[in-house]
């Protein structure tokens, strides 16, 4: 079990044993956006829809697919139905088998900018599609990063929600804003705690991770970081 940064033990320690029913405003109005179904009546993340679609034009089954890119045919069967949080190591190694990048995978279709290359997307949390990643966590990448110097992305935390189990590094700067609640931002075996209307900024490189620090509170966050990874 991975030993948690010293400052994360204390900020939990002050936790309440009960834990309360909080709502999450507009997290499912964003999952209905979010997933649609496939021939199945599955529910399919647009994630999921590209690998299957990956796959089918491959020729491939299921369980040859996953053989090939070194993972469980459970695990690929996840990705392609959008069951449970989504892991982006697992992710990365389907984006590396298949020569394309994460955010290629999970971004939005490039969208038609203006003359002086100005990109508007009106409503973005409602009408961006998302995953679930870790546990309690969806998570949206804003707009596509093709030919962009940065990827907006937003996060939103159910009580005791977080991916820490899923660390990833990738090329480049990051950046973070807490709109509400309080998160943890793991870098390694370091902790920084943020609140309401803090802002981080880090080297990506260093593999790093979100979780809510509120077991009864949610949490939102927007960042930014540098495409592609």
């Amino acid at each position: 079990m991975r030993r948690l940064p010293a400052a994360c033990i204390e900020a939990r320690a002050g936790y309440s044993v009960r834990i309360a029913r909080t709502a999450m405003p507009n997290v499912r109005d964003q999952r209905t956006h979010a997933r649609s179904s496939n021939g199945n009546g599955l529910p399919a993340s647009v994630m999921g829809q590209r690998i299957r679609r990956l796959r089918t034009q491959a020729g491939k089954t299921l369980r040859a697919q996953a053989r090939e890119i070194g993972i469980a045919p459970s695990s690929l069967s996840a990705l392609e139905t959008g069951q449970g949080g989504v892991s982006l190591k697992r992710l990365q190694l389907v984006a590396d088998h298949f020569g394309l990048h994460i955010t290629e995978l999970l971004g939005e279709p490039a969208s038609v900018s203006g003359p002086e290359g100005v990109e508007i997307i009106r409503n973005c949390a409602a009408a961006v599609s998302g995953v679930e990643r870790g546990t309690g966590v969806f998570y949206q990448l804003l707009g596509s990063g093709r030919d962009h110097t940065i990827q907006p992305y937003l996060l939103t935390f159910q009580p005791g929600g977080g991916y820490d189990r899923d660390m990833i590094g990738h090329v480049g700067e990051e950046f973070a804003y807490v709109l509400h609640g309080r998160v943890e931002l793991l870098i390694e075996d370091e902790c920084h705690e943020l609140g309401p209307g803090d802002l981080i900024r880090f080297r990506a490189e260093r593999p790093h991770a979100f979780r809510n620090a509120s077991r009864v509170g949610v949490a939102t966050v927007i960042g930014a970081a540098t495409p592609p990874w």
